[in-house]
Parts: structure tokens; C-alpha cells; sequence
């Protein structure tokens, strides 16, 4: 792989924003699969996943999603993918999972698919 994987978190507004990017392959999924841990504690409720800077994405990659959004879901959270790259897009295509994923085209539109149209959380 060319691009070493790589995941940065913030937080804005009670949202964690995780920004991937590089190549993702199954050396690179631990990091992604911490990243996107649900955290024990309440600050922050959902998480957007940002892969607009995602080279390439792989079947562990895939898992490590689809084992995100389960945990999400059983924790009563969301997850929300912003900014899918062609290469990830058609892997979710592929496999069938897009209907599975919330997906947006940007972090911008993510934040507000969790926040609704007043500011105030989304319904979950």
C-alpha cells in the first residue's frame, strides 16, 4: 500500500467527527476500528465518518464498518458516512450495503442529517 491509513476524532457539538484517509486494508482497520469504538461516555451522542480522503478500502475495511454501525446501533447511536470516495462506494455497492448506511455527501451535510433542521438532535 502506498498511503499509510491514517484516522484523526473531534468532537463539535456533541458529534465525533473521524476523518480517514490513506489505504485501508486489514493493517490498517485496527485504527479504524478505534477510532469509531463507541465511548462509554454521553459527550458525544453520534459519530460522522469522513472518507472523502480514502484511497482504498478492502473487505476488513468493510467489516470494520459494518462492526461500527452494529455497535452504534445497539448503543442507541448513529453513524453517518460523509464524503464516499468511488473506490468505497462501489465496495458498499458491491456487497450490497449501502442501504444499510446513512450516506452523505459532505461532513457539513452529515452534521446536519444528525442535528435536523432546528440545530437540535435528529430523531434516532
Amino acid at each position: 500500500m502506498n498511503a499509510e491509513a491514517r484516522v484523526a476524532v473531534t468532537r463539535t457539538g456533541g458529534v465525533r467527527i473521524a476523518r480517514a484517509g490513506g489505504e485501508f486494508d486489514l493493517d490498517g482497520t485496527a485504527l479504524l476500528a478505534d477510532a469509531l469504538a463507541v465511548p462509554g461516555d454521553e459527550g458525544a451522542a453520534d459519530t460522522v465518518l469522513d472518507l472523502s480522503d480514502v484511497a482504498f478500502a478492502d473487505s476488513a475495511f468493510l467489516h470494520t464498518l459494518l462492526a461500527a454501525r452494529a455497535a452504534h446501533r445497539d448503543a442507541g447511536r448513529r453513524l453517518v458516512l460523509a464524503g464516499t470516495p468511488p473506490p468505497v462506494l462501489r465496495l458498499l455497492e458491491l456487497t450490497d450495503v449501502t442501504r444499510v448506511f446513512t450516506l452523505r455527501d459532505t461532513v457539513g451535510e452529515a452534521l446536519g442529517t444528525l442535528r435536523g433542521p432546528d440545530g437540535d438532535p435528529g430523531p434516532r
